[in-house]
C-alpha cells in the first residue's frame, strides 16, 4: 500500500472555540487498513500488519481507513498490554477492534484534500459496524469535557485513555490525560528525547 498522509496530532490544552470536533482517543496502536480486494493493513510508520489481522479482511468497503487497532478489557476498555499481546507476541486468542475514525481513499478516489468534516461524512454513510470494526463517535464540547473527567477519574487503571481534538485541515489536538498510567513514561520518553537532541546539538557545535 502507498502510505496516504494521515493527520497527525500535537498536544495542548482542550479548545473549546467553534469550529472543533472532539472524539475520545484510544488506547491502542494506529493502524491505515487498505479495505477491499487489495486488503493490507500498516502502521502509519510502514509496518506491514496484514499477517497479524486476517479478520479485518473482512471489511465491507473499497477504501482506506485511518484509524485505532484495540484490545478490549473485561470491563469494555481498550487494554494495551493486551493489545500488545496479540499484536506482538502472536497471540490469537485476543481479539482485537479496529476503530476508524479517518477515511482517506474511497472507491480509488484519494480525499485527502478534502476537509475532515467531508471525509468523515463519507465514512459515516459506510455504516462500519461490525464484529471486528466501529467507528468513532463524534462529541459536542460538553461530551468532550465529560470523557476527559471520567477518563482521569479512572486514575491509574489501564483504561484510562486522552481525549484527541481533531480540527479540519490543521491537524489534531491531543489532551493528555495526567492520570493514565502510561503518562510518566511518555513524559520521561519526551525529556529523554530532548536531551538528546540537545546534546547532539552541542556536540556538533551548534
Amino acid at each position: 500500500m502507498v502510505l496516504l498522509e494521515p493527520m497527525l496530532a500535537r498536544s495542548g490544552p482542550l479548545p473549546l472555540e467553534p469550529g472543533w470536533a472532539y472524539e475520545l482517543k484510544l488506547d491502542g496502536f494506529r493502524a491505515l487498513v487498505r479495505a477491499g480486494e487489495r486488503f493490507e493493513v500498516r502502521s502509519r510508520r510502514g509496518w506491514n500488519m496484514t499477517p497479524h489481522l486476517p479478520e479485518l479482511a473482512e471489511l465491507p468497503a473499497d477504501a482506506v481507513l485511518d484509524g485505532e487497532l484495540v484490545a478490549l478489557g473485561e470491563d469494555g476498555w481498550p487494554d494495551f498490554p493486551r493489545l500488545c499481546q496479540r499484536m506482538l507476541q502472536g497471540d490469537r486468542r485476543i481479539p482485537v477492534v479496529f476503530i476508524a475514525f479517518d477515511l482517506l481513499e474511497l472507491d480509488g478516489r484519494k480525499l485527502t484534500h478534502l476537509p475532515l468534516g467531508e471525509r468523515r461524512s463519507l465514512l459515516d454513510g459506510l455504516r462500519l459496524h461490525g464484529p471486528g470494526w466501529h467507528l468513532r463517535r463524534v462529541r459536542r464540547p460538553g461530551g468532550a469535557l465529560d470523557g476527559l473527567r471520567r477518563a482521569r477519574a479512572r486514575g491509574r487503571r489501564r483504561e484510562a485513555a486522552p481525549v484527541a481534538v481533531p480540527v479540519g485541515g490543521a491537524g489534531w489536538v491531543k489532551v493528555k490525560n495526567q492520570a493514565y498510567w502510561r503518562y510518566p513514561f511518555e513524559v520521561e520518553a519526551v525529556l529523554e528525547g530532548r536531551e538528546r537532541r540537545r546534546a547532539a546539538r552541542s556536540a556538533a557545535g551548534f
